[in-house]
């Protein structure tokens, strides 16, 4: 259960990073951009704190595996919304939702009993 709470918690801080890359790497100006980093840090915050605070397996199981999804829409936004050309926030969403990706399998499949 430890491992699966940490890998949650993990996720929480990368979507307080992707919240506020915006602003930090000066993509804040691109609506498409800006507003996608706001509401999936904002998702992945709660989803994964959600995981992170709970004792239920079948719970964290899913959340998990919501958060890996997030995790593959970041990696895909920017090409659906048509940010590629702005390099901060095209590398930011694939970095961050490769990894949430990874670290949400991971907590998804870890045994917590």
């Amino acid at each position: 259960m430890k491992t699966v709470k940490t890998l949650s918690w993990l996720v929480v801080l990368l979507g307080v990073w992707e919240f506020i890359a915006a602003f930090i790497l000066g993509y804040s100006a691109k609506a498409g951009a800006l507003w996608d980093a706001i509401i999936l840090g904002i998702a992945l915050v709660i989803l994964a704190g959600w995981a992170a605070l709970s004792n239920q397996a079948a719970t964290i199981k899913s959340l998990s595996w919501v958060n890996t999804i997030l995790g593959v829409w970041l990696v895909l936004a920017p090409f659906i919304l048509g940010y590629t050309k702005l390099a901060g926030a095209l590398w930011n969403d694939i970095i961050v939702g490769i990894v949430v990706a990874v670290l949400s399998v991971w907590a998804a499949n870890t045994k917590t009993a």
